[in-house]
């Protein structure tokens, strides 16, 4: 890891070209290399929470699509159109592990 002092890269942070990464580290720009996630193992709890999620994106994505469920959506949960999505994330999340 280098802490870069070029201003033009003061406050940057992503990654270019997937082999160097800028982020925030205390106030100072800090470049390192592309993580390597090749290794990566995932629990079966990770497991299960990713398989929870991509339901709870296809039935959100179903309700916000369809006009009478996202209006009664909208009323039930009691927010505005732009916090839908995550509501309904919440929702669904509440109701799958409450079972």
């Amino acid at each position: 890891m280098a802490i870069s002092r070029n201003p033009l890269m003061s406050g940057v942070s992503g990654s270019i070209n997937k082999q160097v990464v800028y982020r925030q580290l205390h106030g100072k720009t800090v470049i390192s290399a592309y993580p390597d996630m090749s290794d990566r193992r995932l629990s079966s709890k990770q497991k299960h929470v990713n398989q929870l999620m991509k339901k709870a994106n296809i039935e959100t994505k179903k309700i916000i699509a369809d006009e009478k469920l996202r209006d009664a959506a909208l009323l039930r949960l009691n927010v505005t159109r732009n916090k839908l999505y995550t509501s309904l994330i919440r929702e669904y999340f509440k109701k799958a592990l409450n079972k």
